[in-house]
């Protein structure tokens, strides 16, 4: 079963701040841009030829829901000082949710019947012969920050591949970002796929998703 890996850079469509770039596990050459509406017959396309797809987003895809109050505001495992509930955080976790519920739809009506959405990464190693539209968390941060937001969304695709070259096929590769011990988990992302349709179930809702974290832009494009 080929592959292909999508990580969406999150920001204003209406200030030209969000870009999408897509690569697979063999090629060097990315494709990027930064028209959201040219991502959805991409996808398509990809769908169509039968290939399994990780859409990866980059922000928060799932909260920590702590048990005592004294917790609450408190940041997932290894934010650092980049809490999903700092304003910035706070704000592209909004954002972020409003444009994959969107994303989600769209793909939905156009390719709804020819996926399987998951949040297992496993599945998407897999040679099962449905393709799957894996969801996964993109963390850019700090000293990983490139100088445009494609290659934001470059630098998270190029370490999801990464990652996976680097883990047999029948293992899970570690998350970089979880919730603290004891906690419980809000899934983001399956709340998204219950509003556009690609789920009907609850029990996802306490899953957390794979979180890759690059260390430092990636120069793919140049």
């Amino acid at each position: 079963m080929s592959q292909v890996i999508y990580a969406c850079d999150i920001g204003s469509v209406k200030s030209g701040a969000f870009a999408w770039a897509r690569i697979t596990p063999d090629e060097q050459k990315p494709e990027t841009s930064r028209e959201i509406e040219e991502l959805l017959p991409r996808i398509e396309a990809d769908a169509r030829q039968g290939r399994h797809i990780a859409l990866g987003f980059e922000s928060p895809l799932f909260m920590p829901i702590p048990e005592n109050s004294s917790d609450l505001s408190q940041g997932r495992e290894n934010e650092g000082a980049r809490s999903m509930f700092a304003p910035a955080g706070g704000y592209v976790t909004t954002l972020g949710l409003h444009e994959m519920a969107w994303i989600l739809g769209k793909l939905q009506e156009r390719c709804g019947h020819l996926l399987t959405y998951t949040l297992e990464s496993s599945e998407w190693q897999s040679s099962q012969p449905t393709p799957v539209l894996f969801l996964w968390e993109a963390f850019v941060s700090e000293g990983a920050h490139g100088e445009t937001h494609e290659q934001d969304a470059i630098s998270a695709a190029e370490e999801f591949r990464k990652v996976f070259q680097k883990v047999p096929a029948t293992e899970v590769p570690a998350s970089k970002v979880k919730s603290r011990d004891a906690q419980a988990t809000l899934s983001l992302a399956h709340v998204a796929a219950l509003w556009s349709g690609w789920a009907t179930d609850h029990d996802r809702l306490t899953c957390e998703t794979l979180v890759i974290k690059p260390e430092k832009p990636n120069h793919l494009s140049d």
